[in-house]
């Protein structure tokens, strides 16, 4: 199963994401999966009741042509190492509340990019356009509780493919593995306020 661990600024930006990451709602799932590669539609509300919509994908890192499973900084557990910053993980268009964050442990290496965005007014009408537009293209469709949430919705997305699709060399070291269960692992850990395992 994927995992990944950050360490947050604070226990309000760790609040925020778990709040993110529960809320999300996968309206479409991709109808083929591509080894290594996800297509992704993820949008959510402004404060300004206008729509951010963003269009991109996920690719598994590789060196070489060499698929990248595990990059971990630390042990599990270990508080006082550096992580990677967020924002060598996502290309572009990393929310103020996220800056800072710092990527402990993922599992698979797969970094996000931005193709396209669009900003669209109005909230009330904008699921139907978006799901009428993008429905019959081999594309997940991903509504974030909020438009600087998008990066965690897509994470909640990759985190269902994998648990539907597992993948197996992440499954031989996950056998193998003394990390906790899934994605955020909020059930089988205490995190220190600063850290989301």
């Amino acid at each position: 199963m994927p995992k990944i661990k950050v360490r947050t600024k604070d226990q309000k930006v760790y609040e925020k994401i778990v709040e993110a990451y529960e809320k999300t709602k996968i309206i479409q799932k991709q109808k083929q999966l591509t080894y290594g590669h996800w297509d992704f539609v993820v949008f959510g509300q402004t404060n300004d009741n206008e729509t951010v919509l963003r269009e991109g994908f996920a690719e598994q890192a590789s060196i070489k042509r060499v698929p990248i499973y595990i990059a971990s900084l630390a042990q599990p557990g270990l508080t006082n190492v550096n992580g990677i910053p967020i924002e060598e993980f996502i290309e572009e268009d990393i929310p103020e509340k996220y800056k800072g964050l710092e990527i402990i442990h993922v599992d698979p290496l797969r970094p996000l990019s931005i193709k396209k965005r669009d900003t669209i007014p109005g909230a009330s009408r904008a699921l139907d356009q978006i799901c009428k537009d993008y429905e019959d293209e081999n594309i997940a469709i991903i509504h974030a509780p909020h438009e600087s949430d998008w990066m965690i919705a897509v994470m909640k997305y990759l985190s269902e493919c994998d648990r539907a699709f597992p993948d197996p060399v992440q499954e031989a070291f996950s056998q193998n593995s003394a990390l906790p269960g899934d994605f955020l692992s909020l059930k089988n850990s205490t995190p220190s306020p600063d850290q989301l395992n």
